[in-house]
């Protein structure tokens, strides 16, 4: 026989059958002669029809016998191993049905011999039954056609069935014993502790009461004080942006000329005397050594009309995360452009990353751009190679990225041309020229209006210093305004702290009355108890009360797909970015394709979005996170999926799911 020959159907009469004329001769029963007594008790397995049935008409659900409840047993006769082990195969196939009140017979007894005792049961009532398995057996079944098949009985997870009835009876087991009342149901589940726990602390942040305001409100400004402004630098990699920006910032006298000279010398050193400027951003060894910007270089300066937090974002696409970090924290962007032949198409093509940024730009809200034509120098301030950029670009911010009304600007970041001074009229080669320069059209940004009368909306952006008491954090004020003494939560951990020094981008500690307000970096001590390595970037700040942040794991977006070559479908594996934060999630559901202009549902349930289709999608993360709907709060409602270092689509959020 084969060894994957199926056991449990297997019908005993006919396998010795099957071997009578064999070489290994006749049954046994035929070589040895047994006893009336001996014959009564040979087992004879019913034979089962196609429909599950034993020969008769009964199923196996008629047989089982009911097991005794182990509350009704003496005390002693209870043993957990004896009432839970259960044969293979039975476990397998037997359903837990009531048995009937009188059985029929089970076996056709043999010829000539009287049938087994079967109880108190008439011998009429046995014969019939016997009869009516026999009429039964003989009869072939013949299947209708047309007619529906007979479902198969549905049988349920013996195994986890057992478990469970394990578990409830030895929970029951010593209460009986004790004489005590019978468990309830509640006694034999275990709910999620963690999950109620949970629950329990961001209902009572949520019914916390608001903490009344101490100071002044953050829009009575200081006498003199200016307006601040976010700017992010960004371009493809290699355009001069770090260079062009620290220029700039040694021409506003930012950087004293002694560190200003030990640069030179030390960039002189290592073979990068081209880098110096670059290094007054870049300030780790790693950057500097490789000559590529990798994080986010923040820092200030001062114009005419405002105070500008400067954001030096990456340009290499490996450090697109970093890029989006900075980006979500703008007002206004400055779009780098390489006018060196060859360098501007390789950044500007598909691949490169000033197409990338300018879209990564519009898709994160930034709707204000200046673009800075840099490295004139190479191509001796040719106004015919400015015109071409120009061109190409302007069509494509305005076509494709949405952009409107963007300012072109040609500089030279390393000559420190038409940085902060205009180029002049008798300028050698840029004498066509008769612009602004870089620094009035800066001051032509225009400051957006913050929300200082909404909610508490702090996001952390680094993390300096932790210990178990104490941290030291950046964060970027999006909604409302946090002052010393007060208390706040971390989400989406929800832990608590107390907020024990503010000081705004500034570097002035206690500015503004010590508050810090909407639309400002601010430098942050709270005090509090914190877990290990449990506060992160992208982690939120808020007060508790009505108006508080609760995290969750899935909710409703409206997004728009980039030009991506496999089609966005259900169960669609991504990077999530949402202000700070980088979270995997994945596409559980397409609600509908809407149209980009006006919102309007063209197609409900669609199998998937294609490139340049705007769609609602219901979008699930691993972890909580601390994200809202676009309409409570901008910054923390607007989102970019990326995956396999492409970005394939971003949107704003509609609302969370429960």
């Amino acid at each position: 026989m084969s060894r994957h020959r199926n056991f449990q159907n297997m019908n005993y009469d006919d396998e010795r059958d099957d071997f009578e004329d064999d070489e290994y001769g006749r049954s046994y029963e035929d070589e040895v002669s047994m006893s009336p007594s001996t014959s009564e008790f040979m087992y004879r397995r019913p034979r089962l029809n196609t429909h599950n049935q034993l020969v008769g008409g009964t199923t196996l659900n008629d047989f089982i016998p009911e097991e005794a409840d182990p509350d009704d047993l003496p005390n002693d006769a209870v043993d957990d191993e004896d009432l839970f082990q259960m044969d293979d195969v039975q476990a397998s196939t037997v359903s837990h049905a009531p048995p009937p009140s009188n059985p029929p017979a089970l076996f056709f007894p043999p010829p000539g011999l009287p049938p087994p005792s079967l109880g108190n049961l008439p011998a009429d009532r046995i014969a019939a039954a016997n009869a009516e398995l026999a009429v039964s057996a003989a009869k072939p079944f013949t299947p209708v056609r047309g007619a529906a098949k007979e479902s198969k009985p549905v049988l349920p997870n013996v195994s986890s069935l057992r478990v469970s009835e394990k578990v409830q009876r030895s929970t029951s087991k010593s209460p009986s014993r004790a004489g005590g009342a019978p468990p309830t149901a509640a006694a034999t589940l275990t709910p999620n502790t963690s999950s109620s726990h949970r629950l329990q602390q961001l209902a009572s942040i949520s019914s916390a009461p608001t903490t009344p305001k101490r100071t002044r409100r953050m829009n009575e400004k200081m006498a003199g004080e200016k307006d601040s402004l976010n700017l992010v630098v960004v371009g493809h990699v290699d355009a001069g942006k770090s260079t062009l920006m620290g220029h700039l910032l040694c021409q506003l006298g930012c950087v004293d000329q002694r560190t200003m000279h030990k640069y030179k010398q030390e960039s002189a050193r290592s073979g990068k005397a081209s880098f110096a400027f670059a290094w007054v951003l870049d300030e780790t060894e790693e950057e500097r050594s490789r000559g590529v910007t990798m994080d986010i270089a923040r820092t200030t300066f001062e114009t005419d009309r405002y105070r500008v937090v400067l954001l030096d974002a990456p340009g290499h696409k490996d450090f697109i995360p970093n890029m989006i970090t900075g980006a979500s924290q703008a007002d206004a962007a400055l779009l780098v452009a390489n006018a060196t032949r060859g360098e501007f198409e390789t950044g500007f093509e598909n691949g490169g990353q000033t197409r990338e940024h300018a879209m990564l730009l519009r898709a994160l809200g930034v709707s204000q751009l200046v673009v800075a034509v840099n490295k004139m120098d190479t191509v001796e301030w040719s106004k015919q190679r400015y015109s071409e950029v120009e061109s190409a670009l302007r069509a494509f911010l305005a076509k494709q990225a949405g952009f409107s009304n963007v300012r072109f600007v040609p500089v030279s970041g390393l000559a420190g041309e038409n940085l902060v001074k205009r180029v002049e009229k008798n300028h050698p080669l840029a004498s066509w020229y008769e612009g602004k320069s870089l620094v009035e059209h800066i001051d032509e940004f225009t400051a957006p209006s913050r929300q200082t009368d909404g909610p508490l909306r702090c996001i952390i952006n680094d993390v300096l210093k932790a210990t178990p008491q104490q941290l030291v954090i950046t964060a970027k004020v999006e909604s409302g305004e946090i002052e010393v003494g007060e208390k706040v939560f971390i989400m989406p951990n929800a832990d608590a702290a107390i907020v024990k020094a503010v000081a705004n981008d500034s570097g002035r500690e206690g500015a503004s009355d010590g508050v810090c307000g909407a639309g400002e970096q601010a430098l942050m001590t709270l005090t509090g108890t914190f877990e290990q390595d449990t506060i992160h970037v992208g982690h939120v700040v808020v007060r508790g009360g009505k108006d508080t942040l609760i995290p969750g794991r899935r909710f409703v977006a409206r997004i728009v797909v980039f030009d991506v070559l496999v089609p966005l479908m259900r169960g669609t594996k991504a990077e999530l970015f949402a202000h700070s934060l980088c979270e995997p999630c994945t596409i559980v559901k397409l609600t509908a394709v809407v149209n980009k202009a006006n919102g309007e549902v063209m197609k409900n349930n669609p199998r998937c979005l294609t490139r340049q289709q705007s769609g609602r999608v219901e979008i699930e993360t691993e972890r909580e996170v601390a994200i809202e709907a676009f309409t409570a709060c901008r910054a923390l409602g607007r989102i970019t999926l990326r995956a396999n270092g492409q970005t394939i689509a971003a949107g704003i959020i509609e609302e969370k799911k429960a």
